[in-house]
């Protein structure tokens, strides 16, 4: 492989389908298609970026790894140059407010495709409220602590949720509830201790906040108490 996958892209790459026809937003270097191509993961791939310089690296490095006929390039703002051959997209490396925007900004983009892999630097509650609204469901979630921060990654898929996400299915992550991963529980202490931090040190905290905190640090308790 020319180009090795920092720990968080790994895991990204794992959540892509088999197969798939990929188009990767943001894709600055192109990284993750170039990896996914060169181990026949994929069948085809767009990388996107919509600043010159990231979309000449992708050129560059699509042209060094030989895969000029699988792998396109393009300059263009999110998911606007996709066409109905792309399957999956891969958001990553952004705020979920950015991800949201892109998605809802060409909505008739997402016809055909079926899956969605994100890992949304902060808002991941209202990210998995609005991906489940636009008619998608959480097929897996995974936390991928990388160099001392903690990525919460997650695929869509076509289809809403048999049920609504409870509030704190949207906190959390219900998969990751479920699952209890090593990452997760130390996200999850880590979670707490700043929690702990803002209700020692904050002046004036709103009564609405303090309670909020007060909550949360108890379920962190009582959840990792019963593993």
């Amino acid at each position: 492989m020319m180009f090795s996958l920092s720990k968080r892209l790994e895991a990204v790459a794992v959540l892509i389908p088999n197969g798939a026809f990929l188009a990767d937003v943001g894709s600055d270097h192109a990284y993750l298609p170039i990896a996914l191509m060169e181990r026949g993961a994929i069948r085809g791939a767009i990388a996107i970026d919509n600043k010159k310089a990231p979309y000449e690296r992708m050129r560059q490095n699509v042209k060094k790894a030989g895969l000029e006929g699988k792998i396109s390039c393009s300059l263009s703002d999110g998911i606007e140059s996709i066409g109905p051959e792309v399957d999956t997209i891969a958001l990553c490396g952004i705020g979920g407010l950015l991800t949201l925007r892109i998605l809802s900004t060409n909505p008739d983009k997402l016809a055909h495709v079926d899956a969605i892999v994100l890992d949304p630097h902060a808002d991941q509650a209202l990210v998995r409220k609005r991906l489940s609204e636009m008619g998608f469901h959480l097929d897996e979630e995974c936390m991928v602590e990388d160099q001392g921060i903690y990525y919460s990654l997650m695929r869509w898929r076509h289809g809403a949720p048999r049920t609504p996400y409870t509030g704190r299915e949207l906190k959390f992550g219900p998969i990751l509830l479920k699952k209890k991963s090593k990452d997760f529980l130390a996200y999850l202490s880590h979670m707490k201790k700043e929690d702990e931090k803002i209700l020692a040190e904050a002046k004036n905290l709103p009564s609405k906040n303090h309670d909020s905190l007060e909550k949360e640090i108890c379920f962190i308790d009582s959840y990792i108490s019963d593993i």
